[in-house]
């Protein structure tokens, strides 16, 4: 599976559809682990605002889980309605540093697509690099939001 991302991480060059975006956000499903708290119930993918990538990951996650949880994605409005969620996209047109506000101290993984977040506490940030899509990860952040990062994810990583 993750020679998959590794390929569709190779494939695409930028452009504004959000297919690879989502396809990520649902291999990071398998690939970060949650604490036990976090593991019954709905797995719930967030969206904060309108974004392109809600509709590519209802489409990507329709009747699919992560362990024994059902994938739910939701759409915020804003960083004030963020509920419980799992993994959180914030599109770069929202604010960071209030969506990091509401989950802090919470085992959210916080997905950014904005230059620079990965070094202001995103756990993982989209880039071009090359022409391709990459990510950067931020592992402290990562430990501090008590999650765990799969060896093999971490290797397909820019590291910050």
């Amino acid at each position: 599976m993750i020679v998959g991302l590794w390929a569709v991480c190779q494939a695409w060059s930028q452009d504004n559809n959000y297919r690879v975006h989502a396809v990520f956000l649902y291999n990071f499903t398998k690939y970060v682990q949650w604490p036990t708290e976090s593991q019954s119930g709905d797995f719930v993918i967030g969206v904060v605002g309108n974004s392109a990538i809600y509709d590519e990951l209802m489409r990507i996650t329709a009747g699919k889980t992560t362990g024994s949880q059902k994938i739910v994605v939701t759409k915020f409005k804003s960083a004030d309605a963020i509920v419980n969620c799992h993994m959180l996209f914030i599109p770069a047109d929202q604010n960071f540093e209030k969506v990091q506000a509401k989950v802090a101290g919470k085992p959210v993984l916080l997905i950014s697509e904005k230059p620079g977040l990965a070094q202001k506490g995103s756990n993982i940030n989209f880039v071009i690099k090359d022409n391709k899509w990459r990510f950067e990860l931020n592992e402290n952040a990562t430990r501090s939001a008590g999650l765990k990062v799969a060896t093999e994810l971490s290797k397909l990583a820019i590291a910050v």
